[in-house]
């Protein structure tokens, strides 16, 4: 059964630029949260928000001596209320003190902010993924909406997805 989410974006100001999208460069299989990332370029320090309503199921605080050329900032995976779509945040920095696996989080609010890790051009590691059938027991399978998360980047725009539960790409409204 198809349901739908509002999306907006981590970015509704401070925004660079995409650094690439899902299967291109080290987006690579077989795990969702890097195969379907969407690198979102921005400074150092820019605040990053969430895109959807959520509960966390996951948090790696910042450890800056475990970092590593790819594996750098804290980590936070989250799943929509309904349990059927979730997403992964990763190179963020001054997440709050108070984050914790079953937070709730309302679509807009901080999660931190970019970490800058040089060499790397500062960015957000955001990926989407779809859970056919619900969690903890479906199938997930990553979603590809780089070019709407560009397209809507430094705006305060809501966009409604509409999951089809049947395999499908989501069809953004």
């Amino acid at each position: 059964m198809s349901f739908d989410i509002d999306l907006s974006n981590p970015f509704p100001s401070g925004f660079t630029g995409g650094l690439g999208g899902p299967n291109t460069g080290d987006h690579v299989p077989p795990n969702w949260y890097i195969q379907f990332g969407m690198d979102l370029g921005a400074g150092g320090g820019t605040q990053v928000f969430a895109a959807f309503d959520a509960h966390v199921t996951r948090y790696t605080p910042d450890n800056s001596a475990a970092d590593t050329a790819h594996v750098y900032g804290a980590q936070l995976f989250m799943r929509a209320p309904n349990d059927m779509m979730g997403g992964f945040y990763t190179h963020l920095t001054d997440v709050s003190p108070d984050m914790a696996v079953g937070s709730s989080i309302s679509r807009g609010d901080l999660l931190g902010t970019v970490l800058r890790f040089d060499p790397t051009a500062p960015h957000l590691h955001l990926a989407l993924v779809e859970i056919i059938g619900g969690a903890p027991n479906g199938t997930y399978q990553g979603v590809d909406l780089y070019q709407l998360f560009q397209d809507t980047a430094n705006t305060d725009d809501v966009t409604t997805v509409t999951f089809m539960q049947d395999g499908t790409p989501p069809v953004v409204n």
